[in-house]
């Protein structure tokens, strides 16, 4: 592995390595596809299934950082614990442009609503889960994009058996440090297309100012804490990472197609 050697920290190369697949994701034709307020409901009816694994993701992190078993220690490493927990805080309780508070999720449904996009394939998946069911169980019983099963597979498989260095490369790569940038170019084209969604654009913004002014470097923190300096734990994150931008990149090649093929 020629980035062994590497002075920089593991997060920086990763991004390193990741470089080309974090263009092309940026470059994505989807975001200036969506010119109206149809199109709009066919993104979120795919996008909220990755608002919703997120959280996957998250909880497998503040496992791992937080100690959140009975008997409790103290975390290792106090500071990561806070950011982890901040995170927590603000994905299931945050401001919710209102004057109270929301998950994140919630939020997204309440803009689904706002534009009339559909919430039946997420509540039908949600519903099946809560009465007990799996993941792979519940994905045959309901018609559900295959971009978008093939992403919620992966991070659940990931939230449930990576090693902590993979789940944190995805959650900061395929997530906190790339969604700034991401949701801007979103933004920015809704706007462009006179698409008026306020709720929609507070959550947006929300976590462009979250992400962008703290989460994406201390995402980095928590990546090169949790590789340690095992080459193997390297090479796993590295791989994490690139598995987690192409997932985006088909999930939005499918948000496409859908647009093009309705």
């Amino acid at each position: 592995m020629t980035h062994a050697t590497s002075n920089k920290s593991i997060a920086e190369i990763i991004l390193a390595e990741t470089e080309s697949l974090r263009a092309e994701l940026l470059q994505h034709e989807l975001y200036n596809a969506i010119q109206n307020c149809s199109d709009l409901q066919i993104f979120m009816q795919h996008h909220v299934f990755a608002v919703y694994d997120f959280m996957w993701l998250l909880k497998r992190l503040q496992q791992e950082i937080c100690g959140c078993e009975v008997p409790w220690l103290p975390p290792a490493d106090p500071e990561l614990a806070r950011f982890v927990n901040e995170i927590v805080l603000g994905e299931e309780s945050d401001e919710d442009g209102n004057g109270g508070y929301n998950s994140h999720f919630d939020i997204y449904l309440s803009a689904m609503d706002d534009v009339q996009a559909s919430t039946n394939a997420i509540g039908e998946f949600i519903g099946q889960l809560r009465i007990g069911n799996s993941v792979a169980t519940t994905f045959e019983t309901l018609s559900i994009p295959q971009s978008v099963k093939a992403f919620v597979r992966y991070n659940y498989h990931l939230a449930a058996n990576g090693t902590a260095s993979e789940v944190a490369a995805a959650f900061c790569f395929g997530r906190e440090d790339i969604i700034p940038d991401m949701f801007q170019r979103l933004l920015d084209g809704f706007e462009s297309s006179g698409v008026d969604v306020p709720r929609l654009k507070h959550y947006i913004e929300r976590h462009i100012e979250l992400d962008g002014d703290h989460h994406g470097p201390l995402s980095h923190a928590l990546v090169n804490r949790l590789c340690g300096t095992s080459k193997l734990s390297v090479q796993q994150a590295i791989d994490a990472a690139k598995q987690s931008i192409s997932n985006r990149i088909a999930l939005w090649d499918g948000v496409s197609a859908a647009l093009r093929n309705r």
